[in-house]
């Protein structure tokens, strides 16, 4: 069974959300954006635990930009699909496929006003829930529903060390009872005998002794005989029937209790128990899919146990159970897998989803940008604008260009994404569908003028790709791309640097040489090399006329030294200087950039 597609409005942050969902569900968002909001619609749905007390909301859970004069409703809708290869599965929702497409199913959640408040709704009172499915009213979902499809919740303010010792709230405890089931009363009878014998030769130990009549007495002498609690000493209740309880879970080989735990290792074992939990269900068929919800793992996982608990659980693949997490560490984010992430971004006043599960990228694609973001822990998911660049000189220089512009891009939360070469388009569409502002920053590269310079065409593969994933993003028309054929260097450049994309008409280290102030800096670096006589020869006529400078020849000193170490040495010297006007493109890019965030 998979959840296929959530849709939400007005709700709490959400004017309206409409998202296809992968198989686990990774929630990503900044504080305040409505994550466990977003959890908790999907718990009005589904949650067996939830009350119905809980369900009946108030009118501050409405958005805020909710009309009650219009007597707005909240709705939630949940599409699952994928439930026809479990026979009882299928006969337990069969009433709820939808008209329009019987291989989805649909429950609903809606909270309104009721028929008789004709007036203006002053109170929750002068509301109802439904909870129903089929997108018809007349079909209610039972307790059964809820029962055999569920949303269990660790939430973020979760005490696992507590849930761990006690009894009564235990994961572990309906996994001891039902495995308790199966051992036969004879068994437990003699056990339970042996223990008794155990609790006899610790008692009986005239320490043990004294300890246990002087505690008896003190506490008669404090309750009095009418209301004597008749206490002893022993480490265990040998009632047959209450012999599960004694066991408990140990760590390091059995020789501390959980209660001992770290912070994180009690976490880890709280998940691991309630996937066994949801397994162990689906074998007794009292289950039939299980949601596990976890808010912000990374309060109570350093960042390597993030990374191995999480790459686990998502390559193990069970149809019964899926994962929802809510997050805002990079570290997580890095390694879960693309198509599972859910971004959720403050937008005017509402939060809007982004769902990258529909990712229009072939498997290629993905792999280079699960890499990258593993590479950049995933910096750019979280940014609020993304500066695309082609290597590694212009993401050092970047931000130091942008300082001296008087722009802090971290304070802005721009991130330079460095792609390593000129393949955009997947991290466009990647950018597209997360909702994020970006330009780009790509050379010109002329061939040798009989064929069109790889700029032009990559520059409408770039907008064509940001097309097949924003639908709002206009389509070039065959007029518009013969024009695009046509046009000179300048033309091209003018009228796409207004939708983002900036073009140089050499590299980037070479506009460097090109631009005053920016050139002496580059020419000092390059005759502090200690090159051979040729070229400190020529250093020093392109002291003189920086028209002189030869690209070829520049280029290939740049490589000897490296263009990594080159603009390190530049970003130097750029930030103690305080007066360097960078390239023309890239002022352009940055303050388009600045604009749109």
């Amino acid at each position: 069974m998979h959840l296929k597609n959530l849709k939400i409005r007005n709700f709490r942050n959400f004017e309206s959300i409409d998202i296809p969902l992968s198989d686990n569900i990774v929630l990503l968002g900044e504080n305040r954006t409505g994550k466990s909001n977003l959890i908790f619609a999907m718990r009005l749905v589904i949650d067996q635990n939830l009350s119905d007390s809980a369900r009946q909301l108030k009118l501050s859970d409405f958005w805020d930009g909710c009309d009650l004069f219009t007597k707005p409703q909240i709705e939630v809708h949940l599409d699952f699909t994928d439930f026809e290869n479990d026979p009882d599965l299928t006969a337990l929702l069969t009433d709820y496929r939808l008209a329009s497409d019987p291989h989805t199913v649909r429950l609903s959640y809606i909270f309104r006003c009721k028929a008789e408040c004709t007036g203006l709704p002053t109170s929750s009172e002068d509301f109802e829930f439904l909870i129903y499915g089929g997108d018809v009213e007349e079909k209610p979902i039972n307790n059964q529903v809820r029962r055999r499809i569920s949303l269990d919740l660790l939430d973020a303010l979760r005490d696992a060390e507590n849930q761990l010792g006690s009894w009564r709230n235990s994961p572990l405890r309906p996994l001891i009872e039902n495995a308790m089931r199966a051992i036969d009363s004879t068994t437990l009878t003699t056990i339970s005998a042996d223990l008794e014998a155990a609790n006899k030769k610790i008692v009986e130990q005239p320490q043990i002794k004294v300890l246990d009549s002087s505690l008896s007495k003190q506490i008669l002498s404090l309750s009095g005989k009418g209301h004597d609690l008749k206490p002893s000493l022993r480490f265990s209740n040998a009632d047959p029937l209450r012999l599960f309880r004694s066991l408990g879970m140990y760590i390091d080989e059995g020789k501390r209790s959980i209660n001992e735990a770290s912070l994180g290792s009690a976490n880890v074992i709280l998940m691991a128990l309630k996937l066994e939990e949801f397994s162990w269900r689906k074998e007794k068929n009292e289950r039939n899919y299980s949601l596990l919800c976890i808010e912000e793992p990374e309060a109570h996982l350093h960042p390597q146990l993030q990374r191995s608990v999480f790459k686990n659980i998502f390559n193990e693949k069970d149809s019964a159970q899926a994962l929802i997490i809510t997050s805002h560490s990079p570290t997580l984010a890095a390694v879960v897998p693309l198509r599972s992430i859910v971004n959720l971004r403050q937008i005017n006043n509402s939060t809007k989803a982004f769902s990258l599960a529909n990712l229009p990228i072939d498997e290629d694609e993905k792999d280079d940008i699960e890499r990258y973001l593993i590479a950049t822990r995933s910096e750019i998911l979280f940014s609020k604008g993304i500066i695309f660049v082609e290597g590694d000189a212009e993401e050092a220089l970047i931000p130091s260009f942008a300082e001296l512009l008087g722009y802090d891009l971290d304070g802005f939360g721009i991130t330079v994404c460095n792609i390593g070469g000129v393949n955009f388009k997947p991290y466009v569409k990647l950018a597209s569908s997360l909702g994020i502002p970006f330009t780009i920053i790509t050379d010109w590269d002329p061939l040798d003028g009989t064929k069109q310079p790889l700029g032009k065409k990559r520059t409408v593969e770039i907008w064509d790709a940001a097309g097949e994933v924003n639908l709002s993003t206009f389509r070039l028309t065959q007029e518009q791309r013969e024009w695009c054929d046509n046009a000179s260097y300048d033309q091209f450049s003018a009228q796409w640097a207004k939708y983002g994309i900036f073009l140089n008409d050499q590299t980037f280290e070479v506009a460097i040489a090109q631009t005053p102030n920016l050139s002496e800096i580059l020419l000092d670096i390059l005759d502090e090399q200690g090159f051979g006589p040729q070229r400190t020869q020529r250093i020093k006529e392109w002291r003189g006329d920086h028209t002189k400078i030869n690209n070829e020849n520049l280029l290939s000193m740049i490589k000897d030294i490296g263009k990594g170490r080159l603009s390190g040495k530049i970003k130097k010297r750029i930030t103690a200087s305080g007066t360097i006007n960078p390239p023309a493109y890239i002022t352009n890019a940055i303050e388009y950039m600045v604009k749109n965030v």
